[in-house]
């Protein structure tokens, strides 16, 4: 059925007409007339027209307002197939289909139909009415009202419009307010091509040194031959500011010749180029392309205008992201040790990951010390938080404790002295920080590890011919929390073979968020492959905790072989 054509009421048969549609058959009975069901249209204060319909005869008695909302004159000869003569061609089936049923059994109807105006404009009509039997028992008259409802239809269609393109904004922007990165964004595009029902999206910088930023669906494989010059659409709607739609490629042709190649080897028969305001430093272009003609009405034109916004803003967004974190991980990488210095006797392997979920640096860190006496002293923490001051707090921390390594070989009190220097910054800071840490002194000659930790995880030791296990002994307070602090120490000996893993906390609970299953998992990888190639056990170590998304937390470790 049509939705030009809304109906409630009753069903039964009909007879076919001489060209064939189905219309009541006649009566002898061909009485009737308003007063014959005791009212008047004057009756009524309303602005509705009344009819009172002879089903058997197809004669209509009706007032003025009847005539004019169907835009006929008064003619007390009109039958109702001139009614029927103002209905669109393309809604007369579902009509005549509507209308069978209902007059064939008595009761109440209502029904929905348009009309075609004189002037072309069409109108919405209702119709609410009953069907009455004659002496008979069999349906004869039809009466009711009718009243124009165009506007109420229009506000209702329009209503369901919004709602639709609010779905469909909806499903376009929930990826793109999760999308970070710039390989994000098109993941969340190319998921969001059926909510736009387009086949592919491209974006481009049409400024003074074009530049496509994203390409995605069809459209993705046409980066290098979207044209972007001078006289090319994406070009012209940069500078004019204005949106185009192209229903199919003859309108394009018409146009931009030159472009009807390259749309042609992406697939796209409709096109829409849109200008992306509101970018600062970019002529932003959002194309998207669809597979077949498009009709690009009001309601369809202004949701995309809407998604191409979306879009570009988040493009937007992922540049900065981007270059921010470049930036940041530039930072960080300078400030994390390019060579570890060991002693003999020791074969190290290291590994730093940075969480992928933002922009800022964090505070992991590792380093190494090679002493005057042959001994290695291995160090690993983490400074709370992930931004700039986090960063420049871990610097702080790494270089002090390097300027103390070499003045003494207590572990305690190299602690205790780099927990002096930042309780005395943090004294000095809006916000101040702590830091955990855990050093571990390697004697070559004694063949002994001492250790001694700052709230920082425990250490995993690798025996030969024993399982590994986590040495869970006291732990001192992090560093920068309490002046003055004592930090416990404990001793391990070794023999050749030995593995040493040190680590921070976003190695271990990024995968579940459960410290001790991490510690599991990795002994699991010590006690299986401790034999194998220091860097292979790194990796695997890496990999029996990645998660199945990006790290959630910095990752550093350091592992170490002592012979």
């Amino acid at each position: 059925m049509s939705p030009s054509v809304r109906v409630s009421g009753e069903a039964g048969a009909l007879a076919p007409l001489p060209d064939g549609r189905l219309w009541p058959m006649r009566s002898e009975d061909r009485n009737g007339g308003w007063d014959e069901f005791g009212f008047t249209p004057s009756g009524f204060d309303a602005d509705a027209g009344f009819y009172n319909w002879l089903l058997p005869t197809n004669e209509v008695i009706c007032d003025d307002r009847t005539y004019q909302l169907h835009g006929l004159m008064p003619d007390a000869g009109l039958r109702f197939e001139a009614f029927l003569g103002q209905v669109p061609p393309e809604d007369l089936p579902d009509l005549l289909e509507v209308l069978e049923p209902l007059l064939a059994r008595v009761g109440d109807f209502a029904i929905e139909y348009r009309i075609k105006r004189p002037d072309g404009r069409m109108s919405t009509l209702e119709t609410r009415g009953r069907v009455v039997a004659g002496p008979g028992g069999t349906p004869e008259r039809a009466m009711g009202i009718i009243i124009d409802v165009t506007e109420r239809r229009e506000a209702e269609l329009e209503t369901l419009r919004r709602a639709a393109v609010a779905a469909r904004m909806q499903e376009l922007t929930a990826g793109l307010a999760a999308a970070g990165t710039l390989g994000e964004v098109r993941d969340a595009v190319t998921s969001s091509l059926r909510a736009l029902g387009a086949s592919g999206v491209l974006v481009a910088d049409a400024g003074q040194s074009p530049e496509v930023l994203l390409e995605c669906g069809d459209l993705g494989m046409a980066a290098g031959r979207v044209r972007i010059g001078t006289d090319g659409p994406v070009r012209t709607a940069a500078v004019t500011g204005d949106p185009l739609f192209f229903p199919e490629t003859s309108e394009l042709r018409r146009r931009f010749p030159q472009s009807v190649e390259a749309m042609k080897e992406t697939g796209a028969v409709a096109v829409a180029v849109i200008p992306i305001g509101g970018v600062p430093r970019m002529s932003g272009v959002c194309m998207i392309g669809f597979d077949g003609p498009r009709a690009f009405d009001a309601a369809e034109r202004a949701f995309l205008v809407l998604a191409a916004s979306a879009i570009g803003q988040a493009v937007h967004r992922a540049r900065i992201h981007d270059v921010e974190f470049n930036l940041a991980m530039a930072l960080q990488g300078g400030m994390l040790p390019r060579t570890l210095r060991i002693g003999t006797g020791v074969e190290i392997a290291r590994r730093y990951e940075a969480a992928t979920t933002g922009i800022q640096v964090g505070g992991d860190w590792f380093d190494s010390v090679q002493r005057a006496d042959g001994s290695t002293l291995l160090i690993i923490g983490d400074v709370e938080g992930h931004n700039v001051q986090a960063a420049g707090m871990m610097y702080r921390v790494r270089t002090t404790l390097l300027a103390y390594a070499n003045r003494t070989a207590d572990v305690a009190e190299l602690l205790a002295q780099t927990n002096a220097f930042v309780c005395e910054v943090n004294e000095e800071a809006d916000n101040p920080l702590f830091a955990t840490c855990l050093l571990a002194l390697i004697d070559p000659v004694a063949r002994t590890v001492t250790f001694s930790r700052a709230g920082h995880i425990p250490p995993l030791l690798a025996l030969p011919g024993k399982p590994s296990e986590v040495h869970h002994h006291e732990v001192g307070v992090p560093l920068g929390v309490e002046d003055e602090s004592a930090y416990p120490v404990w001793q391990q000996a070794y023999t050749p073979g030995t593995v040493l893993l040190l680590c921070t906390d976003g190695l271990l609970e990024s995968l579940d968020n459960d410290l001790d299953r991490g510690l599991i998992r990795c002994r699991g990888v010590l006690d299986g492959q401790r034999d194998e190639k220091l860097e292979t056990v790194a990796d695997d170590i890496l990999s029996a905790n990645r998660p199945q998304g990006p790290w959630k937390d910095d990752v550093a470790l350091l592992l170490a072989r002592l012979t």
